[in-house]
């Protein structure tokens, strides 16, 4: 099957439609997934803000009752009172105590204020005494030990917190007003090893859905212990029913309706706050915001479809004229111009079109100037080419004659040099082992001591077990030429490199007996000052690179008594050994 050839104003005006309805249409799609997100997102973050409110109101409320407890169970008099109270209780064994002599632990307990209102405070002491801030009148309170959660917690550690969550109002004068209560229940000792005694606190369940009711009606919030039973809800009916969803990220079903659902756990027992939202009440907004997205589109598609018809035939002469030239200097006419001339775009485009054909045989012949000059660098640099070990090979021979004519110093000295040369092409290792870098620095020394005649003595004391750890090359030879110039100025004197092992470190210490550093100038490089030996810098920085913060360079000198350098070279420091310490450990 054959496609038609549309020619480029076909084309243009093709796309201009498509250009024209797409975007219309995308736009209504995109804008009504943004829009769909972006007020679920805004009823997500109105449910935060006040699950945030009701959060702090219910931590309030709980904190409240915690202090209550502390102030109970801390109060030494309020312990010893009770200590006397049940002690009496015993003794006497008549079942019964003269609360009259006991009014102050009453009025003590009536005197603790709480935030939110009401709050039912019950001490139970063993076989049977008890406590309350609130009138007992027709409330058999002996029946509380009997109940199972009593007994489970008769069994528990002191100091042991239980939260019970909602059960019905014992207290039968206000059962009919609020019938349900939120209890907390704390144990505590009246004397080491005595039964538990218990602390009751409860507060009416309405104390903690009345902030519930302050916000929108279509917003459902509740309190729900670990277990996700609902403890108190703006809806008596649902206290007790475990809350069970299915949930899509923020989108869940309850009771057969879907809500946006925003939950904050609370800093007691595991409970949280939970926040529902009706999802229809979000999503039936995007209605009206389609409408007016609709309207908008309209308007700028006709101005779209004006400036664009306007473009059009603007730029239809230009584009043709350039298409035209673009096709003769494909088939070779390099001297055609389109000569397209203007301010906007296409006369930019015809302008530069031009210039690039202008520029094109110049870059021609500048790409053949260039490679011409190229290949002659290159023959240059072939011809000042010389093969290091070319040089090498015939210093070996020089050598050989030497030693062969009895000349043995100066073969000697031949052979160092070769040495030298040979460590310096040899560049396939980074690293040596340290007894062929030290091999290196004495045919260093034998050159140094050939070319100045000055007997400056190498004394090497390396330990066994140090000989094969490797270093990085060329690492003593700059030190090693800092003592000589620098530090004995080329005179007589002595330089000795010793080199050891502890646990973690190689140390390796070059000293010489030269004119050393004063101490002024030892503090200033101590405390980071940089070095202003060559050699020693450099030094340091490589390694200190190398290695990292876990390298040390020490010095120690005084005036008049030569210099000592200390290298603390961290063992297995290039296979990743993060073990080493740090190099104040010495």
């Amino acid at each position: 099957m054959r496609f038609p050839v549309f020619s480029w104003r076909q084309k243009l005006m093709i796309t201009s439609l498509l250009c024209l309805v797409l975007p219309t249409v995308l736009t209504l799609v995109l804008t009504g997934l943004y829009t769909k997100n972006e007020l679920k997102n805004k009823a997500v973050a109105k449910s935060e803000q006040s699950l945030e409110v009701a959060e702090l109101y219910e931590s309030n409320l709980m904190k409240d009752m915690i202090n209550a407890f502390n102030s109970i169970q801390y109060d030494s008099e309020m312990i010893t009172d009770l200590r006397v109270a049940w002690t009496k209780y015993k003794k006497d064994n008549t079942g019964t105590v003269d609360f009259f002599s006991f009014k102050q632990i009453a009025e003590k307990l009536e005197r603790i204020t709480f935030f939110g209102g009401q709050t039912y405070v019950t001490i139970l002491l063993p076989n049977g005494l008890y406590f309350t801030n609130y009138s007992t009148y027709k409330n058999d309170l002996a029946s509380m030990y009997e109940e199972p959660w009593l007994k489970k917690l008769s069994k528990e550690p002191t100091n042991t917190t239980s939260w019970l969550g909602t059960q019905r109002n014992y207290v039968k004068a206000d059962a009919e007003k609020t019938p349900n209560l939120v209890t907390i229940v704390r144990t505590f000792q009246l004397y080491n090893h005595s039964p538990n005694a218990y602390i009751i606190m409860s507060k009416p369940e309405m104390q903690f859905s009345q902030i519930f009711s302050k916000y929108a009606a279509d917003q459902v919030m509740m309190l729900l212990d670990e277990d996700g039973k609902i403890i108190s809800h703006t809806n008596a009916d649902q206290i007790g029913l475990t809350f069970k969803e299915s949930s899509t990220g923020n989108v869940v079903m309850w009771n057969g309706l879907e809500y946006l659902s925003v939950s904050h756990p609370l800093p007691f027992a595991g409970w949280s706050m939970r926040s529902l939202t009706p999802y229809h009440s979000v999503t039936s907004k995007i209605g009206n915001v389609f409408n007016y997205v609709f309207i908008l589109q309209i308007v700028f598609f006709m101005i779209f479809a004006i400036v664009l018809l306007y473009f059009l035939n603007q730029w239809t002469k230009p584009i043709m004229r350039v298409a035209r030239t673009a096709s003769k200097v494909e088939k070779g006419f390099l001297e055609e111009r389109s000569n397209v001339q203007g301010r906007d775009e296409i006369g930019h485009l015809g302008s530069a079109f031009d210039k690039m054909l202008d520029r094109f045989e110049e870059m021609i012949r500048q790409i053949e100037w260039e490679q011409n000059r190229k290949r002659m660098a290159e023959l240059e640099l072939l011809q000042a080419q010389i093969n290091p070990h070319f040089l090498f090979n015939t210093l070996n021979s020089i050598r050989m004659r030497a030693i062969l004519k009895g000349e043995h110093e100066i073969g000697g000295i031949i052979g160092s040099l070769s040495t030298l040369l040979r460590m310096t092409i040899n560049r396939n290792n980074e690293f040596v082992p340290l007894h062929e870098e030290v091999g290196t620095v004495e045919h260093y020394m034998q050159l140094m001591n050939f070319r100045h005649h000055e007997g400056v003595t190498l004394t090497v004391n390396l330990a066994s077990d140090s000989l094969l750890e490797s270093i990085p090359r060329f690492t003593l030879q700059p030190l090693i030429e800092n003592a000589y110039i620098h530090g004995l100025k080329q005179k007589q004197g002595e330089i000795s490199i010793s080199a050891w092992k502890n646990a973690f470190f190689l140390l390796i210490e070059i000293k010489d007996t030269g004119v050393g550093i004063s101490e002024e100038k030892l503090k200033e490089i101590k405390s980071g000052t940089p070095m202003s030996g060559i050699g020693l810098k450099n030094v340091s920085e490589r390694l200190q690179i190398i290695y990292g913060e876990m390298f040390a360079m020490e010095l120690d000198s005084t005036p008049g008594s030569g210099l000592s350098i200390l290298l603390k070279i961290p063992l297995n420091a290039r296979e990743g050994n993060g073990d080493a310490p740090s190099h104040s450990g010495g």
